[in-house]
């Protein structure tokens, strides 16, 4: 980037200073006083998910009708951006899937199932009827609709960003269609708070999981006690890794540690495949896909009206449709930064079905690891609690880094699995939030944002680094409580609903004014043509029409390329 780019980007500090001074408002009132501010977050997200529950959930539905529509319209065929894509397939989708997992995958792939056995139980069922269904129900909300609701806000930011090159990879550029000249004013501003504000609410809950477990796993491995201070060096390895990352750009730092976290990863998984009961765990997964798609209309509309379930629709899918959309901005900002030369088409059933596959991968051999290890040797139901395995020591302490770390060490060779597990997480907490820094201080440019192919200025990466660690440090060393921030993640989630509107009514605006006269085959020829001759500058009608180049400035050689 050159000087000149670098001086004419300022950041919207108001945005950055009031999301910060309100969230930190919280984090102390949370330290203080945490009855009264945790117990009124946790009425307003109660609130929110039972009277409210319904929306989430048309709203998941019409995401994911949308993106199937969206992907094989005529306009699936459209590329972001008139080159072949920036980087290899797996390397492409590696960032896509690190950056959106991070290591809370890991986590709850471990003991998720353990909770929809023992907590709530789906369909009113009982616990040992649940064990059958468990590993399903992580497929379902870890699977198709979670990646819908991800894949949803890339093509208006990316198509806005690289088909019409205009500046500005933010939410608030994404709603430009609807909203005009007002996003780049106050209204923009208050876009812009919505965004961070949610964004570091949002993760801190993924460091309030997540230092823990890796907390319990050093101490484990090493002997080296739990403490407060142990929590602040691995928060500070994190920090000083994700901002290394960061700076160093997305090819040469993010890119390379998701390819790295991938290799891992595979490798953790055929841990558990080879040294855990292999068949068990091939059955279990193949009966879970069954599971899955056998009830995934019943689980995509499921709300237990009756409420026999004890709430288990609103308490787990609901929340997790609210999770998603908290932290989706992120997510539909690094996509499109990085899905340059991408088909409309591939970016969607990539990471619905690419990211779905890799989610299943994870909690198919973790989670019925886990399973396995209590119902192989014969499980006593009627006398749940009182069997000494790792499910009885969580239904008695609800202690997850310890049940996390039994999961594990059941396995031969636990400590070397144990160890390739902590590599693992820490890389992918590197990598979820390296892509989160890069992306807020792209986000966070005021006016008209970040020009095309141009990069975030390194100090301003390197703040929203420290800012993403600052808040969770706080709350860990007050051992404060994290259901406030669940809160928080789904109150901020109903703006950002209406926001993503505003961007598929933008997008279908720009689509239908752009192509909306082209058929399917011309469009197809036309992105083909830039494919196969990305070094050629081919300037076609449509650019006329849309405004990008003046008419005398088309090319003939267009229409002899598409003669051929």
């Amino acid at each position: 980037m050159s000087s000149q780019t670098k001086n004419k980007y300022q950041m919207d500090y108001v945005a950055i200073v009031i999301s910060v001074a309100i969230l930190s408002a919280i984090v102390i009132w949370t330290i203080i006083a945490p009855d009264g501010i945790v117990n009124g977050l946790n009425t307003a997200k109660s609130f929110l998910i039972y009277n409210l529950g319904f929306y989430f959930v048309l709203f998941t539905a019409a995401m994911l009708f949308y993106n199937v529509y969206l992907a094989f319209s005529k306009y699936g065929a459209i590329r972001l951006g008139r080159a072949k894509p920036e980087y290899s397939f797996f390397g492409w989708f590696a960032m896509i899937f690190c950056a959106a997992m991070g290591c809370t995958i890991l986590f709850w792939s471990s003991l998720e199932w353990a909770y929809y056995i023992i907590w709530i139980n789906p369909f009113g069922m009982t616990p040992e009827e649940t064990s059958n269904i468990a590993v399903a129900y992580s497929f379902f909300h870890w699977g198709i609709p979670a990646w819908s609701i991800y894949a949803t806000g890339v093509v208006p930011i990316g198509y806005r960003y690289y088909v019409r090159r205009k500046p500005g990879l933010t939410l608030q550029g994404g709603c430009e269609g609807v909203l005009g000249d007002k996003v780049y004013g106050r209204l923009g501003t208050v876009i812009a708070i919505i965004f961070v504000f949610g964004v570091l609410g949002g993760y801190a809950i993924s460091y309030g999981t997540g230092i823990p477990m890796l907390a319990q796993l050093f101490n484990d491995l090493t002997g080296v006690p739990m403490t407060f201070l142990l929590d602040i060096v691995i928060i500070i390895a994190i920090t000083a890794t994700f901002m290394w990352s960061a700076c160093s750009g997305i090819a040469k730092g993010i890119q390379v540690l998701s390819k790295l976290c991938i290799y891992i990863s595979l490798v953790l998984v055929a841990l558990f495949l080879i040294l855990g009961n292999t068949q068990f765990i091939i059955n279990g997964t193949v009966e879970a896909f069954g599971l899955h798609l056998q009830n995934f209309w019943q689980m995509l509309f499921y709300m237990d009206p009756s409420g026999a379930s004890g709430g288990f629709p609103q308490e787990w899918s609901v929340f997790y449709w609210a999770w998603w959309l908290g932290l989706a901005p992120v997510m539909w900002i690094f996509i499109a930064k990085c899905s340059k030369g991408r088909s409309i088409r591939s970016i969607i059933i990539t990471v619905i079905l690419a990211g779905s596959v890799a989610s299943w991968m994870y909690f198919g051999t973790i989670s019925n690891h886990g399973l396995g290890e209590i119902l192989i040797p014969g499980f006593d139901w009627a006398n749940l609690g009182a069997n000494g395995t790792f499910l009885d020591d969580f239904f008695n302490t609800y202690n997850e880094p310890a049940v996390t770390s039994a999961v594990l060490q059941s396995l031969p060779f636990g400590k070397g699995v144990l160890a390739v597990w902590f590599i693992a997480a820490f890389i992918l907490f590197v990598t979820t939030m390296d892509s989160a820094s890069y992306t807020m201080a792209a986000a966070c440019i005021k006016g008209h944002g970040l020009a095309v192919d141009d990069d975030p200025e390194k100090k301003y990466r390197v703040l929203f680094a420290i800012l993403l660690s600052i808040i969770p440090l706080c709350l860990i060393a007050a051992n404060a409580t994290l259901s406030g921030f669940k809160a928080v993640l789904v109150i901020t989630s109903i703006p950002i609903s209406i926001l993503i509107i505003f961007c598929i009514i933008s997008c279908h605006k720009w689509l239908t004014q752009d192509f909306g006269k082209w058929s399917r085959e011309e469009i197809d020829r036309h992105f083909r043509v830039y494919t196969e001759n990305p070094e050629d500058e081919i300037m076609t009608k449509g650019d006329v029409a849309r405004g990008l180049v003046d008419a005398e400035d088309v090319s003939d050689k267009y229409e002899t390329e598409v003669a051929k």
